[in-house]
């Protein structure tokens, strides 16, 4: 296995990460997937740090989070669901797919679109 390849800015923090390229193997007993540690609600966390004196820090206000997980976690019949939230986790932008490389790059673009301070046009 490895993680799935992405571009990163410079700007961007990836706190968690277990985003793998690897595809759903649905288990022959259940709905449930063989799998399935890969396929969790919890599968990779982003965040949008900011420039302070010099050092990049990840802001206590204003942040910018992107968030993916499997829904429902573990389900064969699940989906990935991105989103990209506020520090209050209101929800700004959100995708929903079964394909990885469609949700690769839905996060390559919203970080670009991020960085350069196109994301609300």
């Amino acid at each position: 296995m490895s993680l799935m390849r992405m571009k990163v800015p410079a700007g961007f923090a990836v706190c968690y990460n277990k985003f793998e390229d690897i595809e759903p193997v649905k288990s022959k007993e259940d709905q449930y997937l063989e799998n399935w540690g890969y396929f969790t609600e919890d599968i990779l966390q982003i965040h949008k740090m900011e420039l302070r004196k010099g050092s990049w820090i990840i802001p206590e206000k204003n942040k910018l989070i992107l968030d993916l997980g499997w829904y429902p976690d573990s389900d064969a019949d699940g989906s990935y669901h991105l989103v990209l939230v506020n520090e209050d986790w209101e929800v700004i932008r959100s995708k929903e797919s079964r394909n990885r490389f469609v949700i690769r790059d839905t996060l390559e673009e919203w970080m670009d679109l991020i960085r350069r301070g196109k994301l609300f046009d």
